[in-house]
């Protein structure tokens, strides 16, 4: 007898994250960086980045908000809520990191 659960059924744990940047070209380098930081993992980059890791990915979106202003939406989707979390606080920690170094570069010397 074939297992007929859904594949939809499985418990799946989801976290959104977001980061607005002021140009096009700021958001092409935090892509970059993001990159760099996972690249052990599998990646797929088509009109969104994708980053696969163990039961689940991470994908990134660009969204423009305003003239000239662009967002980062991050979705987080993992079948194991531990590793999903650990997933999760790493890009807030990465995001954190990416905002203080956009803050401490407008700084005039």
């Amino acid at each position: 007898m074939a297992d007929k659960t859904d594949l939809k059924e499985v418990d799946q744990h989801h976290w959104y994250l977001e980061m607005d940047f002021p140009c096009s070209k700021k958001y092409d380098q935090f892509i970059n960086w993001l990159q760099m930081e996972y690249y052990f993992f599998q990646q797929e980059n088509g009109s969104f980045l994708t980053i696969y890791f163990p039961n689940g990915h991470v994908k990134i979106e660009k969204k423009a908000k305003e003239e000239n202003i662009f967002a980062s939406e991050i979705t987080v989707e993992s079948k194991c809520r531990k590793f999903g979390l650990k997933m999760r606080k790493n890009l807030a920690a990465f995001l954190d990191y990416i905002k203080n170094y956009h803050k401490i570069s407008q700084l005039q010397y």
